[in-house]
């Protein structure tokens, strides 16, 4: 039988201590997300992020393991989609279930300006670390793989007819990221002025050939 006098014993809840871990890694993740695209692959150490980011070192190492899971979780957090992959985060757009091909246009290249905007500052870091690193090799050749595939629905989306040979093609370098890279921080146009152009360009590669 219970003492009633007796001091209650209070379960133990580690909800404040699960909060200031998950601060903390956002910190190092909100850290590395703006050094990587400024400093590049080899100068963002696993020492300089756990700087900015206020910690130690071996911190980072135990939460994150190595540079190229820091980069994807730097990545994943300022993507549109939180790192859903690019076939899937195009279908979800469910294209087929819009009969105008205009409204379909639109909404591609919505998809695109707003999955580059976030995404193309960290695509040369990951080249950068595909040269050193054989594990950011196979991540990256994955992400081509993967925008291969997405240019391919996409394509299938907006063609109204016979295709030239090289469509999918000139598509897929339409909305690769070294593309945007050039047109908007380099040549200093504006999202809309690259939105604009990407539509009329995606328009033309996919107009039918004549017979």
């Amino acid at each position: 039988m219970e003492d009633p006098d007796a001091p209650t014993r209070r379960s133990y809840d580690a909800s404040g201590r699960r909060a200031a871990a998950e601060t903390r890694r956002q910190r190092v993740v909100d850290a590395a997300a703006e050094l990587f695209p400024v400093q590049g692959w080899r100068a963002t150490t696993i020492a300089t992020v756990a700087a900015q980011a206020g910690v130690s070192p071996e911190l980072v190492s135990k939460t994150f393991g190595g540079k190229q899971e820091l980069l994807m979780a730097a990545m994943r957090s300022r993507s549109f989609n939180r790192g859903l992959p690019l076939p899937q985060a195009f279908a979800a757009l469910h294209l087929e279930d819009e009969p105008d091909r205009e409204v379909r246009l639109d909404r591609v290249v919505a998809f695109v300006v707003a999955s580059l905007e976030p995404m193309a500052p960290f695509v040369p870091v990951m080249i950068q670390g595909a040269d050193q690193d054989p594990r950011m090799r196979v991540i990256l050749d994955a992400a081509r793989d993967g925008h291969l595939v997405a240019t391919q629905d996409l394509v299938r989306h907006v063609a109204t007819g016979p295709l030239h040979p090289d469509a999918v093609d000139v598509v897929y370098v339409l909305t690769r990221a070294e593309t945007y890279l050039t047109l908007v921080p380099h040549r200093g146009w504006t999202s809309e002025r690259y939105a604009t152009w990407l539509r009329r360009a995606i328009d033309d590669a996919v107009r039918p050939v004549r017979a």
